[in-house]
């Protein structure tokens, strides 16, 4: 299956075609662009590995270890993020589905590849992460530049926990793995477009506001591989079904 096949306009050093993997949780659409790798500058994992309404074992220990191995192969090409259901079990946050059965072993996991995971990831005007980041929460947490967010979640990973009071985390002080998308829309982070996953809508949808683009990639299904071009902004939307 050749899920893009457009010519790719490198330039030596740049990044410019970006693929995006929305929320796993347990979904194995995302295996079928391996072959397709070298089509892309970027692979990025949007997180959310476990956590399904199904919990098929060993099924999710195995697709999420399968993406290990996948980053470990091409270190330089595969990007994991981290999400409100790894942190839920890393540092103990305990969100919706957490699977009480299975908790020690998730938390083994990321425990055990933590090192593996970022916050965010940035490339050129683009901010791919799992929730958002906002203008807000950055203030909260004495940030001036989003470039501080990885050190800070290694240094204090309490900024990143849930913050509410709306159950939902339509705040915009919610950090990068809880808020959504209005809160997002209406606090960004002035010059930069976002991708994101989290939210599950019924189809991937585009939002330009003034003259910054937020992507939003989940869906009930999880099957949607997004690419985007850095160079000239362009998205689509692939389904991997």
């Amino acid at each position: 299956m050749t899920v893009f096949s457009r010519s790719l306009r490198r330039q030596k050093g740049s990044i410019l075609k970006i693929a995006v993997i929305c929320d796993i949780h347990q979904s194995i659409f995302w295996k079928k662009i391996i072959d397709q790798k070298d089509d892309f500058d970027k692979i990025i994992f949007l997180g959310d590995e476990f956590d399904s309404w199904e919990n098929i074992w060993p099924l999710q220990i195995t697709n999420a270890q399968e993406i290990i191995s996948f980053k470990k192969d091409y270190p330089d090409k595969v990007d994991l993020c981290w999400s409100n259901h790894a942190i839920s079990y890393f540092l103990d946050e305990r969100c919706s589905g957490y699977q009480n059965v299975k908790a020690l072993k998730i938390k083994e996991f990321y425990e055990s590849y933590k090192d593996l995971y970022k916050a965010i990831y940035i490339y050129g005007k683009w901010i791919f992460s799992h929730g958002g980041v906002s203008a807000e929460w950055m203030k909260s947490c004495g940030l001036n530049d989003i470039r501080e967010i990885n050190q800070l979640f290694l240094e204090r990973p309490s900024h990143f926990k849930w913050v509410g009071p709306d159950g939902y985390g339509n705040n915009a002080n919610e950090g990068p793995y809880w808020i959504r998308p209005e809160a997002l829309i209406n606090n960004p982070v002035e010059g930069y477009n976002q991708v994101s996953g989290h939210t599950e809508n019924l189809q991937p949808r585009i939002v330009r506001k003034l003259n910054q683009i937020f992507v939003f990639c989940d869906t009930p299904e999880h099957n949607y591989l997004t690419v985007i071009d850095t160079e000239t902004d362009e998205v689509e939307f692939i389904n991997l079904i």
